[in-house]
């Protein structure tokens, strides 16, 4: 990864909510930049990009540990990380299942993506024996800000996790659906200066997560990637693209709808800073497309056939879905009736029992008899009548009879 400085972001290209232009026109114009600057496709190694490798693979060292800390079977497997890293049996952990009739709807401020559409001078494809991580070295490094995040992230790496098969593969999971695998595209703050000390920060780190699905179709946008996978089969080897993806054309269209939360990084070390953004729209790749990163190898020259984390217990976290319809957020004691506030919010009051402020009502007012009250009255009226006028029958013959005597 290229060293910040402050006069690669002078002049950057923005890139905000949803992607203009087509999908082809996109790689297409990102291929034609990258192509005009790389002649035929192949050069030599220079030494600005031996140094960018080396860093790489530090960085990278940084956040998934040494290859003989952790894996995902056996002794070595997410059952057992905690044993050694404290932090993997913290209370908000990643990944989670997230369940969508439970999250919160917001209206966040626009995603403001900087560099996305900027074709790197170069870019590497590494097998770390975990998973496959690209990283860049670009005029304009990729920067994220906006949405749910405070402040400006910078682009680290890369990389991808996948299971055995296309029912199963993505760490964090959508009303207990998994998908057959996941992006994550890893930011560091850049008020931390590198990725080393922002695990040092509650935030920080973002990541932005896609979603894959099966397509019948093999995606064009991943033609060369998979096809450099063939090049780094075995741990620790590295490829270079001839023509090197933007990070527009590896990521889904929609960056409006996507859900967020407050987690860890779902390797080893598992530090809680990391600020999850899960997009809602997949990306598309065929089932070979897909099936080319489970060929890969790990550390002991067995294939890597899935690299996912189970899903932790959400706890106490809020998840919010991000959305374009408007959210209106009702002041309850603002925008109602003191008494209609009450009623709502004491839903386990007993129906027909009076509520204090009913109480305070009746004692100042004169209570209006219910139409139930009414008609009680009525009957008990009408059930008087008929005596009434007996009584004065008997009267009125008894006074006859005397005055006849």
């Amino acid at each position: 990864m290229a060293p910040v400085c402050c006069d690669k972001m002078a002049n950057p290209s923005s890139y905000h909510g949803h992607h203009s232009g087509s999908s082809s026109s996109r790689r297409n114009s990102s291929r034609r930049r990258s192509s005009s600057s790389s002649g035929n496709g192949h050069r030599l190694p220079s030494t600005s990009a031996s140094v960018m490798l080396i860093a790489s693979i530090w960085i990278l060292s940084v956040h998934y540990g040494h290859a003989q800390d952790f894996g995902y079977d056996g002794e070595k497997g997410p059952s057992h990380w905690g044993e050694q890293y404290n932090s993997c049996a913290g209370k908000h952990q990643s990944p989670i299942n997230i369940n969508s009739l439970d999250v919160k709807k917001v209206n966040l401020p626009p995603l403001a993506l900087v560099g996305f559409d900027v074709a790197p001078r170069e870019t590497n494809l590494t097998n770390n024996g975990h998973t496959v991580v690209v990283t860049m070295d670009s005029e304009v490094t990729p920067t994220v800000s906006g949405g749910p995040l405070s402040g400006v992230y910078e682009y680290s790496q890369l990389h991808f996790h996948w299971g055995d098969n296309d029912t199963f593969g993505s760490e964090d999971m959508i009303d207990n659906h998994r998908f057959p695998m996941e992006l994550h595209v890893v930011f560091f703050k850049q008020e931390y200066k590198s990725a080393k000390s922002a695990l040092n920060h509650p935030d920080g780190l973002t990541v932005l997560a896609f979603f894959f699905e099966i397509a019948p179709d093999d995606s064009p946008m991943y033609e060369e990637f998979i096809a450099l996978l063939n090049n780094v089969t075995e741990s620790h080897q590295s490829a270079r693209f001839d023509t090197p993806p933007t990070l527009q054309d590896l990521i889904a269209d929609d960056l409006v709808h996507y859900y967020t939360y407050n987690g860890s990084l779902t390797t080893p070390p598992c530090s809680e800073v990391v600020t999850w953004i899960d997009f809602k729209e997949p990306i598309l790749l065929s089932h070979a497309q897909v099936q080319a990163f489970r060929a890969l190898q790990d550390e002991h020259n067995t294939p890597l056939t899935h690299n996912f984390r189970p899903v932790q217990p959400l706890g106490d976290r809020v998840v919010l879905y991000n959305t374009d319809e408007v959210i209106k957020e009702v002041d309850l004691e603002k925008d109602l009736p003191p008494a209609v506030v009450e009623d709502i919010l004491d839903t386990n009051r007993i129906d027909g029992a009076p509520s204090a402020s009913e109480s305070s009502a009746s004692k100042t007012t004169t209570k209006r008899p219910s139409s139930r009250e009414n008609g009680a009255s009525t009957i008990q009226s009408y059930g008087t009548l008929p005596i009434v006028m007996v009584l004065m029958a008997v009267l009125a013959v008894t006074a006859a009879r005397g005055t006849a005597c």
